[in-house]
């Protein structure tokens, strides 16, 4: 084996992987985190800091060019594909490390991919905001003369009522009136569709202020029309009272993931991951029940989350109790009633079994989003909306929204 092919294989034990996660994928999105973990390969971040592109379901219109954009953004060596089924997780993946490791189809892929990032509708896919420039190259050329005192101050002050793109695509922020009465800048920041830990197909345009969301409009990027995959607000494949116990505790144990990997207490966060994975992939409900109690009694201890997530709470007054919760409660409060729940569900073995309530986001709830956001800053809304524990699926169902 040479040095080259040795440090490929070396590098291809530590990939990173953008997974993309179609509205109505949820269980095949948690499989593929599941075999991750199982390979050592972690979850990226940002397009930057990926070697993979995975999306998990069949992506609309919308969606579809949104992983365009991501695509055009990884850096080489990468591979992208796209799982519909847990049954093609282990597959795609041994795939995905065949294309990663054959250097011929990467030395061909650097040489003929595009050097400008592919734009999806004006939207960033990672919050980071995308300008248009509506004016050729001409318009900005030299002049040949050079010009006096007073056409430089008229050009100056012709340019600040003009939108001006920085390097890269990044539009500069713009004025706008603050609280105190002053002008403060204002940048339009859309967050999602693909974010870590965020609803699939939810995006959320916000202009900012500072780190304060002045306005949020909300959409949704839907899947492929005539496709959905299985999520986990209807019944699919849970018809016995054991599979309501086992659902319940999956989407508690993921809801959970969020919040705690938001929170950035990323070794809670794992120890629910495992427990939801290990539920999913059948591990019996009542061997699973001491380790959830255990982690719910850490984070009831835990003085420093409570802390982070003081003040992070989705205000009924705004648009929590229509989305469907009865009201105002905390991240922190959720999170500790999830974990008991699932705690709950893995110990109940009775005959009948009320399986916990979770909002039924509807088409006209999505405008709702964005008065719980508005207000905050970035972190705090994200909290804000893992708290919900939104399952997009039923709104891929509708099959009447649009961004």
């Amino acid at each position: 084996m040479g040095l080259r092919e040795s440090a490929a294989r070396r590098a291809v034990q530590v990939t990173h992987v953008l997974v993309v996660e179609v509205p109505g994928w949820g269980l095949t999105r948690m499989r593929v985190e599941s075999e991750l973990a199982r390979r050592g390969w972690t979850l990226a971040t940002s397009p930057a800091d990926a070697d993979v592109l995975l999306v998990c379901g069949s992506p609309g219109q919308q969606l579809d060019a949104a992983c365009s954009q991501l695509w055009s953004q990884l850096p080489g060596p990468r591979a992208r594909a796209s799982v519909v089924s847990a049954d093609d997780v282990v597959p795609t993946f041994t795939r995905l490390t065949a294309e990663l490791l054959d250097e011929a189809a990467q030395q061909l892929d650097a040489n003929t991919r595009s050097r400008e990032p592919v734009s999806a509708s004006g939207d960033s896919v990672m919050a980071q905001p995308v300008a248009h420039s509506e004016h050729g190259s001409d318009e900005h050329a030299m002049p040949m003369d050079m010009p006096t005192h007073e056409s430089m101050d008229m050009d100056m002050d012709m340019d600040m009522d003009m939108d001006m793109p920085m390097p890269g695509g990044i539009p500069l922020a713009s004025g706008g009136p603050d609280r105190d009465g002053l002008e403060m800048d204002v940048l339009h920041v859309p967050l999602g569709p693909v974010l870590p830990n965020w609803p699939a197909g939810l995006v959320v345009r916000c202009a900012l202020q500072g780190d304060v969301i002045v306005h949020a409009e909300v959409g949704f990027m839907s899947a492929a029309a005539g496709s959905l995959g299985v999520g986990l607000a209807g019944a699919g494949s849970f018809r016995s009272v054991e599979d309501e116990r086992r659902r319940a505790v999956i989407r508690l144990s993921d809801a959970a993931v969020n919040v705690l990997a938001l929170s950035g207490w990323s070794s809670a966060a794992g120890r629910a991951r495992r427990i939801r994975d290990d539920v999913a992939s059948g591990t019996a409900l009542i061997d699973v029940a001491t380790r959830i109690e255990s982690l719910a009694a850490r984070v009831k201890r835990s003085l420093l989350l409570r802390w982070g997530l003081k003040g992070i709470v989705a205000d009924a007054a705004s648009g929590a109790q229509r989305i469907g919760y009865g009201e105002a409660q905390s991240a922190h409060a959720r999170l500790v009633e999830w974990l008991d729940e699932a705690g709950r569900s893995a110990r109940d073995t009775a005959h009948s079994y009320d399986p916990p309530d979770f909002p039924e986001l509807e088409p006209k709830s999505l405008q709702l989003i964005a008065g719980l956001v508005t207000g905050t800053d970035v972190a705090s809304a994200r909290l804000i909306i893992a708290s919900l524990a939104l399952d997009t699926s039923l709104l891929a169902a509708s099959g009447d929204v649009h961004s």
